[in-house]
């Protein structure tokens, strides 16, 4: 099994997370593309989230078909609106089609067998 990397993350920020997972339970086309977001946006991200298993959504009460049990979504702190717009204005730059924008983070998404070109709210 090939074995996922990032440019910018690391382990740890993974282990971090909540529910902590791994890099390795990510996908690398969704790790290459949120490391283009990062070079685009010219700031540090921070992960809320990142991978969250079936078993972790479903226990949420979430259908578990998202983005997040993929390995191919990222929700990013954002708690100020320059740091929003950074984060927005790289995430359409660098082709994130799923995004979802809160008070308090940014969820960039590139899930398969999901609909694409869609912002929403939380």
């Amino acid at each position: 099994m090939k074995k996922i990397s990032s440019k910018y993350f690391q382990e740890i920020e993974f282990m971090r997370c909540i529910p902590a997972c791994s890099l390795q339970n990510m996908d690398q086309e969704f790790m290459n593309r949120l490391d283009q977001l990062r070079e685009e946006a010219g700031i540090p991200l921070v992960l809320n989230c990142a991978y969250r298993s079936y078993k972790w959504e479903k226990s949420k009460g979430r259908s578990g078909k998202g983005d997040h049990p993929q390995g191919k979504a990222a929700d990013l702190r954002c708690r100020d609106s320059a740091t929003r717009y950074k984060i927005l204005r790289a995430a359409f730059k660098v082709r994130f089609t799923r995004i979802g924008v809160s008070d308090t983070f940014i969820h960039v998404g590139m899930g398969k067998d999901l609909p694409e070109e869609v912002v929403w709210m939380y």
